[in-house]
């Protein structure tokens, strides 16, 4: 399965989606994180059972299953020339700067 527009365009909506400032306002220090999410794309490109495998705090687990659940329908994966179920899991980081 992928993303329309593939790697460069889920870049570019994650980007869009995700809003690290809330995370600074949540008090999250500087640093990098990652969380991994796992989700399931149906054969019609639909995405469900979306879930955070790990959670560093700060809402951002919560703030990158949603981003994955209210994205657009993926391109379904295909085997033996038939559409068919994929299970994904995707990293998403979080770079936190210090302002100072």
């Amino acid at each position: 399965a992928s993303f329309p527009g593939g790697t460069v365009e889920w870049r570019r909506y994650l980007e869009r989606t995700l809003k690290a400032k809330d995370f600074v306002d949540a008090g999250a220090p500087a640093g990098t994180y990652t969380i991994q999410v796992q989700f399931i794309v149906d054969k019609n490109g639909n995405i469900s059972n979306v879930e955070a495998l790990n959670d560093v705090g700060y809402g951002m687990a919560e703030q990158a299953v949603k981003a994955i659940k209210n994205g657009p329908k993926w391109i379904p994966a295909v085997q033996n020339g038939m559409h068919v179920h994929y299970q994904a899991v995707q990293k998403v980081s979080f770079q936190i700067q210090d302002d100072e």
